[in-house]
């Protein structure tokens, strides 16, 4: 019996599929993952095809709903899990564009015409062969263009949609040619006015009758024919409902709202660089389903409310606007009242809300909590609600918990009632949204953030305890505050930024900050100061952003304990009074867009005095890094005589060291590496140092490429070939760009450049930039700079330091 060989790995999903098409086919992917079958196993109780699933899985067709039921039945999931897909589902299938196309750039004919294929399994020979046979005769280039692009070759792609369905057992031909029509009436109104003009009736009775089999081919004849000539084109349909008065011009097809103004947050992208226009996707959770459920009610033509409950920055919103989303399709509208306030509009304009309309009542206090209007919005709502005649109609609001107390507690005995209409409007209609995500949530994040979504990935690494909606929400707040700080509240933050780029702990001494931020603030900024100025910085800096997220936050333990563990000193003497952490998301910020930039001297200062030893360690070595000898030296004296041990700092380099010192060389380079790879800065200079002294530019040079792969930057193929094409001009260019971003490879490369054009204050300035991005050991710094380099780059002076000093 042969061996049964093991199932290939899924190739990795587009990064162009949309966010809900995308949500999808990972929740596939984890649901398959986690039933242990092989595709074919899969395929065969599901009784699919495996090319089907594939696809699926793949996301690059989306799954029918009986074939859904029926993965569903294969895997044995739970009514729970099959409501859920069945929800990711109807979202991937409304994602369209307003052309009716979708994201990804794909039109429903092309998803027609590929299902067609796959179902009937034909090759571009077979389909030829067909189509001769019919007398309608097709080159197999036309066919395959036909498949590739059905919008622009649609009278070839209609004839090949004939061939096609005619390979479908009888009962499924109806329904796949009414597919086929539909979409090609969709695809532009220039098809639609051709298909009109072919005289094809295609409304509603006509679709659901017979059809005759020749209707594709008779259709396809008829457009090769009026392609040729002028058509005149339908009329647009008529405007959507506009009450008398030109009143309430926000009425208008869900489809034409953008969810940025119905007030969904923009998530920031992956690179700290502004929000992007796209959401990330939407991770299903429990409140969804009863959400979908009312959705589901008011599309059915019962009139509806429900208002979401949350905190700030919980998804409410963005919960509303994926529901209201699957009524696009449907013809519904939106209305958004807020012109020109919220509670004035939603007054004036109730009575005119047409049936199959969605009113969009986000945070609902502005509404129902207005000191005048409040109750008539809300008596004016429970009429809209309980009048048949001007239903069906969706209401949906949001409400933070304070507020759904206010409104729906009843009052004191004795005490008037304030909000009597809005707790009548509101009994029975409130969901609750956590606050955090739970188990399954964070689960279908991470399977999502695997598959590509850059801004999950983010929110789960910097969002503690599940409170991912508010990373998502506030990361561009934070930002905001953080790029529109003043010159004092930016300075303390980008001394703060430094020292956790430099491995210091989380807990940074507001001491500390404030002394170190001196020398951030230009000549002219400090004088503008007042005299309370660190207090006033801290205040900024401490501010909430939405999310409940501040820039620095206030440290609730004392750092007293984490200072006198490793000092020798009496902790009442040595603890700061008041600590800060910086935002776990402008600490990569800061490792992203500051490690080229070296502290000025107050950070050193204000380090040497304010902080405790694991600190002063890290720093130390930050300093060596960056060829700043005099602080490194420094500090060290400085951890050593707080009582800071320093015996297990170097382990490795001191193994490699007695390995060299007793000539095993050999060994003496395997430990260098190891500490290298453990990121020891000792190492690093130890092996570079080697490899310069033995002029060993091949080492030397791997060394550097090897710290480039570490710290996460790029290959520099590109350069490399135009280098090797002779053209330095332009490999110098691009090894600039990478060299501005901190590149030890790019550093390393242009300073051979200059020197081997005889350009040595350019090969000095690229060592500066280097050690100011922390390589100075790629060019043998103590050779080059004895007594190192000051924080402002500048060569240090000698101090006249002792022997025993040093």
């Amino acid at each position: 019996m042969t061996e049964r060989r093991a199932g290939r790995r899924m190739a990795a999903l587009s990064p162009e599929l949309p966010p809900a098409r995308r949500a999808l086919a990972v929740e596939l992917r984890r649901l398959h993952a986690r039933s242990g079958r092989t595709m074919r196993e899969l395929a065969r109780v599901s009784g699919l095809s495996p090319s089907s699933l594939s696809r699926a899985l793949n996301g690059e067709r989306l799954i029918k709903d009986e074939d859904l039921h029926a993965y569903a039945r294969a895997l044995a999931l739970s009514e729970d899990e099959t409501r859920w897909l069945e929800f990711r589902l109807h979202q991937a299938n409304v994602e369209v564009s307003d052309e009716g196309r979708l994201r990804t750039g794909r039109s429903a004919l092309l998803d027609h015409l590929l299902t067609l294929q796959e179902e009937a399994g034909l090759s571009l020979r077979d389909i030829s062969q067909h189509l001769n046979s019919a007398g309608t005769p097709l080159s197999k280039s036309s066919i395959e263009r036909a498949l590739r692009h059905p919008d622009r070759a649609l009278p070839h792609a209609l004839q090949v949609a004939h061939v096609l369905i005619n390979t479908l057992p009888e009962a499924e031909r109806g329904p796949a040619t009414r597919g086929v029509l539909k979409a090609a009436l969709d695809t532009s109104p220039t098809n639609a006015a051709l298909v009109l003009g072919a005289n094809l009736a295609l409304d509603t009775e006509a679709i659901a009758a017979p059809l005759h089999a020749a209707t594709l081919t008779t259709l396809a004849r008829a457009l090769a024919s009026l392609s040729e000539s002028a058509v005149d084109m339908p009329q647009p349909s008529a405007a959507p409902h506009s009450p008398p008065g030109g009143r309430q011009s926000a009425i208008r097809p869900i489809s034409e709202w953008n969810p940025f103004d119905l007030e969904v947050h923009r998530a920031v992208n992956a690179s700290g660089h502004g929000t992007g226009e796209v959401l990330p996707a939407y991770v299903v959770r429990e409140h969804d389903r009863a959400l979908l459920s009312e959705v589901a009610a008011a599309d059915a033509g019962s009139s509806r409310i429900v208002v979401l409950v949350g905190t700030s920055s919980s998804g409410k919103t963005r919960a509303c606007w994926e529901a209201v989303k699957s009524l696009a399709s449907k013809g519904w509208q939106l209305w958004y009242p807020f012109d020109p306030t919220r509670a004035e509009e939603a007054l004036a304009g109730m009575r005119d809300v047409p049936p199959r309309t969605v009113v969009w009542l986000d945070e609902s206090q502005h509404y129902l909590g207005h000191p005048r209007r409040g109750e008539q919005i809300a008596a004016a709502l429970r009429d809209l609600l309980m009048e048949p005649e001007r239903g069906p109609v969706l209401v949906m609001g949001t409400l933070w918990p304070e507020y759904a107390s206010r409104f729906t507690a009843p009052p004191a005995l004795g005490v008037p009632d304030p909000h009597a209409q809005a707790r009548a409007l509101l009994a029975g209609r409130l969901i609750r949204v956590p606050d955090a995500f739970d188990d399954s949530a964070l689960e279908s994040a991470s399977a999502l953030a695997q598959h590509g979504d850059t801004r999950l990935a983010a929110a789960l690494a910097y969002s503690c305890d599940g409170r991912v909606p508010q990373f998502l929400a506030g990361a561009p707040e934070l930002m905001a505050r953080y790029h529109s700080a003043t010159p004092a509240a930016r300075a303390i933050l980008h001394a703060a930024m430094d020292a956790r780029r430099y491995g210091t702990g989380a807990s940074l001494p507001a001491a500390f900050l404030a002394e170190a931020a001196v020398d951030y603030l230009s000549d002219a900024e400090f004088d503008s100061l007042g005299n309370d100025w660190t207090e006033s910085a801290f205040a900024e800096a401490t501010q909430l952003v939405r999310g409940r997220m501040a820039p620095l936050t206030k440290v609730r333990a004392s750092a007293a304990s984490r200072f006198g563990e490793q000092a020798g000193v009496a902790v009442q003497e040595r603890a700061p009074d008041q600590a800060f952490q910086l935002a776990d998301y402008l600490v990569e910020v800061g490792r992203a867009k500051r490690r080229t930039l070296f502290p000025p001297a107050s950070f050193w200062h204000a380090a040497y005095d304010h902080m405790a030893p694991p600190d002063l360690f890290a720093l130390s070595k930050a300093a060596f890094r960056g060829a700043r000898m005099e602080w490194a030296n420094a500090l060290l004296r400085r951890a050593t005589d707080l009582g800071g041990d320093v015996g297990n700092t170097s382990a490795l380099y001191s193994r490699a060291a007695v390995a060299e010192h007793s000539g095993d060389l050999q060994s003496a380079e395997a430990l260098y590496q190891q500490a290298v790879d453990a990121g020891d800065p000792l190492a690093w200079f130890r092996l570079a140092q080697k490899y310069e002294r033995s002029g060993d530019s091949e080492g030397l040079e791997s060394l550097a490429r090897k710290a480039a792969d570490i710290e996460g930057f790029h290959p520099l193929t590109d350069t490399q070939r135009l280098e090797q094409a002779g053209d330095r001009e332009g490999a110098a260019a691009l090894y600039q760009q990478a060299a501005d971003a901190g590149d030890p490879y790019a550093l390393f490369r242009l300073a051979q450049m200059h020197e081997q054009a005889g350009e040595i204050d350019g090969a000095e300035r690229v060592a500066h930039k280097a050690a100011d991005a922390g390589h100075a050991w790629l060019f043998n710094h103590p050779a080059r700079w004895p007594q190192g380099l000051d924080p402002d780059g500048g060569i240090t002076i000698p101090r006249g330091y002792s022997d025993e000093e040093d």
